[in-house]
Order: C-alpha cells, then sequence, then structure tokens
C-alpha cells in the first residue's frame, strides 16, 4: 500500500515579530534566557555545518542546531527573531522534515581573546 503524503507549507517552529527588542532563548530542558538585541554582535551560520547556528548576543554565545535553519537565520538576520525553543522530539517524526526548528540550544560565554602581553624594555649587562 502507498502511503499517500499531503503537500503541506513548512511550519517555521519559532515566532517572530515586527522589531522586537529582546529575543528569548529556550533549551526547553533548564533555561530560557531573554536577551536584548541592542547587545547583538553577530551571527554566525558556517556553511561546513549546516545544522549550527551561533549568535553573539550580550555577554552570551547561543548556539542553536537544528533543522532547516535558512528561515531561522533570516528572523535572527533581520532581528525579527522573537522567541525559539529547543524541540528535539520533531527531529523523529518524518512528517516535519520540511520545517525549521531546534533540537539544541546551548548558552556559552564566548571565548575572548586572551590580551597580548607586552613586551618590556630587554635588561642588558653592560658593565661586564
Amino acid at each position: 500500500m502507498n502511503e499517500l503524503r499531503t503537500l503541506r507549507r513548512p511550519v517555521m517552529h519559532f515566532d517572530a515579530g515586527e522589531s522586537p527588542s529582546h529575543v528569548t532563548f529556550d533549551d526547553g530542558q533548564l533555561l530560557r534566557r531573554n536577551l536584548p538585541w541592542s547587545d547583538f554582535v553577530q551571527a554566525r551560520w558556517e556553511y561546513a555545518e549546516p545544522g549550527l547556528i551561533q549568535v553573539e548576543i550580550g555577554a552570551w554565545l547561543v548556539e542553536i542546531r537544528g533543522h532547516n535553519l535558512d528561515p531561522l537565520f533570516a528572523a535572527i538576520e533581520e532581528q525579527t527573531l522573537l522567541r525559539v525553543r529547543a524541540r528535539p522530539e520533531l527531529d523523529a517524526l518524518p512528517e516535519h522534515e520540511p520545517d525549521t526548528f531546534a533540537t539544541e540550544i546551548r548558552f556559552l560565554e564566548p571565548q575572548v581573546a586572551a590580551p597580548r602581553r607586552r613586551l618590556g624594555q630587554l635588561e642588558i649587562d653592560l658593565d661586564g
């Protein structure tokens, strides 16, 4: 028996709004963190790792792992993202293949380059 598939529009499992002042990241397990867009530094989405977006905002590096992340990155890029919650259970369901969703959200402190050591004047023994 052949499975009858219905065509449907992809579901975006995140909320966007017009010019929100804050964005909420929810890891779905322990923590929901609300951060102001005014503290946004950058978002990175490397071609080599299409399932990971890194957002540097305020004192945090937010790592978002998920599926079909292009619409989510666009919402970050346009600063219209209002909230996103990790939904790992959607990854195992084939009917969610066309959807956009986060499977994991992690909060890390951004790595800051170590301050450069200032080289002082060399001491040379001129007496001997």
